[in-house]
């Protein structure tokens, strides 16, 4: 235990009143390496945290899986990432990718074999590079959006939730809807949900409500506290990123709605165009003062 009597005062000194940052510069002296993933494979959201995963459950159940999550995003990171396995994806397989990037433009400096200089000129990135089971046309490396999120009630824990590409234009759509009322990601408790009128695991998001002032404090505190991990998890860091598809172990244990780590999802073929109709993209359920704050949250426009 260390000793900090001769530091027992809470004021600073007057020579090192806003000086100091409080932060500790030794964090990472006790944690434990990586960071949680959520996954959405099975249209099920797991947390997969090292070596064990676990299944994110109803409030009021300890076996069935949540329908959706509620979370504070974060950060992400701007740039589409993008992941190649040179003889396809296997499902429950840990092997690292052929290539990656985490910026769209080019492979990750510690990509095991890069397959061209620049990404727009990969042949593995053109549209018809892979056809899927059903005969449709693909990209063999695939498009993603990484996410830094975290449970609603435990903001101080950042998790990777990777945005596959059936559902990228879903999210385009939620961010311009909160841009355009001046409102950021981390401002709002953000519903993720599955959109079951596909077979392939799309998302949904909605905004619930504002986050309180409290919780802003908390994703205040996270951001400057966290901020290598989230740097990392988002894949902007000059630290290598996880990119690897966690293995498809069975649940170790079952957890109430608290995020837990996600295992990589392999990319998704791009949508096909839908019947063109007016798409609800994001809808408040809670309107504690929202609907004078930002108009109603009603991102049906």
């Amino acid at each position: 235990m260390s000793d900090m009597i001769a530091i027992k005062s809470t004021k600073l000194p007057a020579h090192l009143a806003g000086v100091a940052k409080v932060v500790n510069p030794f964090a990472s002296a006790v944690k434990q390496g990586g960071f949680p993933v959520v996954s959405i494979k099975g249209k099920v959201f797991h947390i997969q945290r090292g070596d064990e995963r676990t299944l994110i459950t109803k409030p009021d159940s300890d076996d069935e899986p949540a329908a959706s999550i509620e979370v504070v995003i974060l950060s992400s990171n701007p740039n589409k990432s993008k992941v190649y396995y040179e003889s396809g994806y296997e499902q429950g397989s840990v092997a690292k990718p052929t290539c990656y990037s985490n910026d769209g433009v080019g492979p990750a400096a510690d990509a095991e074999d890069p397959q061209a200089k620049k990404c727009a000129t990969c042949p593995h990135n053109q549209w018809g590079s892979r056809i899927t089971d059903n005969g449709g046309k693909g990209k063999a490396c695939g498009d993603s959006m990484r996410l830094a999120i975290a449970p609603a009630g435990q903001i101080n824990d950042p998790m990777l939730l990777r945005v596959p590409a059936a559902t990228l234009k879903v999210l385009g759509q939620y961010g311009a809807q909160l841009a355009k009322r001046g409102v950021e990601p981390k401002h709002v408790i953000t519903k993720i949900s599955f959109d079951y009128s596909v077979a392939h695991p799309a998302m949904t998001f909605k905004a619930v409500r504002f986050v309180d002032e409290e919780e802003m404090a908390a994703i205040t505190e996270t951001l400057r506290d966290e901020s290598e991990t989230i740097a990392q998890i988002t894949g902007v860091s000059d630290a290598p990123a996880s990119v690897e598809h966690v293995a498809d172990a069975a649940p170790k244990k079952v957890a109430k709605p608290v995020v837990e780590e996600v295992e990589e999802e392999e990319e998704e073929e791009a949508p096909k165009p839908a019947p063109k109709k007016k798409a609800k993209v994001v809808e408040a359920e809670s309107f504690d003062d929202i609907d004078d704050a930002l108009d109603n949250l009603d991102f049906d426009d």
